[in-house]
C-alpha cells in the first residue's frame, strides 16, 4: 500500500504548491485523483517518484520510506511510472524502445528476453509494428506503449500522469479499459491523476479531489456515484 501523509511540496522552497495532502492507494485497486488544472495532481505524483523532496510529511510504501527515494530506484522498488508526456524515443523503433524499457536489468539476460516476450504478449500490436519509428505511431498507440513499457520491469505499483491527455473519446476509453485490466486480470495498483472527471470517476475503485494543494472530498466509487455525481462539476470547473 502507498501512503501519501500530509505531504508538503513545491516547486521553490517558499512556495508549497502542496499543503498537506495525504492520500492512500490500496492494492489491487485503481485510485483516481481529480481536481482543476493547478492544484497540484502532477506535483503529487513527481514528489513520490523523488522528482521534488517534500518539504514535509511522509510517503511510505510496502514499509519503505520513499521521501528519500531517486528516480533511478524506482524499478527497484516495484514502482513503474508513466509521465503526462510520451517518454519514447521517437526516432527509433518500437522494438527498440521495448528493448530500452529492460535498460535497468539489461545485464540479466533472461529476465530481458522473459520480459519482451511478454510485453509482446501481452500488446501484438508492438511486434506487428516492430520495426516502425516510435514517433510514427498515433498518439493512441504511442500512450498505450507507453503503458506497456512500464510494464517491463513487472511493477507492483504503476503512477499514471494523465493518461488520456489529448485523445479523441474513442482511444480514450481504450486507455481506461487497459487500465482497468491491469487493476482486475493482473492485479496491479494503479494511482491515476486525471482532468477527465467523468471517465476517471467511472475507472475507479476509490477518488479523491484536491483543490488548492489539499484535500477537499474523497470516497469510493459507489459513494461518488450516489451522492457526488450531479455536484462534482461546479467544484472543478
Amino acid at each position: 500500500m502507498l501512503e501519501v501523509n500530509d505531504v508538503v511540496a513545491g516547486y521553490l522552497p517558499d512556495i508549497d504548491i502542496l499543503r498537506g495532502v495525504s492520500v492512500i492507494a490500496r492494492p489491487g485497486q485503481l485510485t483516481t485523483i481529480i481536481g482543476a488544472n493547478g492544484v497540484g495532481k502532477s506535483t503529487l505524483l513527481k514528489t513520490i517518484v523523488g522528482q521534488l523532496r517534500p518539504h514535509s510529511g511522509t510517503i511510505g510504501y510496502c514499509g519503505r520510506d520513499l521521501t528519500t527515494l531517486e528516480t533511478r530506484d524506482l524499478v527497484r522498488n516495484k514502482i513503474a511510472y508513466v509521465a503526462q508526456h510520451h517518454a519514447l524515443f521517437k526516432d527509433m523503433s518500437v522494438a527498440e524502445n521495448v528493448e530500452m524499457a529492460t535498460w535497468s536489468f539489461r545485464n540479466d539476460r533472461a529476465r530481458a528476453r522473459r520480459a519482451i516476450e511478454r510485453a509482446y504478449g501481452r500488446a501484438p500490436y508492438l511486434k506487428e509494428f516492430a520495426s516502425r519509428r516510435a514517433g510514427l505511431m498515433s498518439g493512441g498507440q504511442q500512450r498505450l506503449m507507453q503503458l506497456e513499457l512500464a510494464l517491463i520491469s513487472d511493477p507492483d505499483l504503476i503512477l499514471v500522469d494523465e493518461p488520456t491527455v489529448g485523445l479523441d473519446p474513442k482511444r480514450a476509453a481504450t486507455i481506461y479499459e487497459h487500465m482497468r485490466r491491469l487493476v482486475t486480470e493482473e492485479g496491479k495498483t494503479i494511482l491515476m491523476v486525471d482532468q477527465n472527471v467523468i471517465a476517471g470517476v467511472d475507472v475507479a475503485d476509490y477518488i479523491y479531489v484536491l483543490e488548492l494543494g489539499a484535500n477537499k472530498i474523497e470516497g469510493s466509487k459507489e459513494k461518488f456515484d450516489a451522492e457526488y455525481r450531479d455536484t462534482i462539476a461546479t467544484w472543478l470547473f
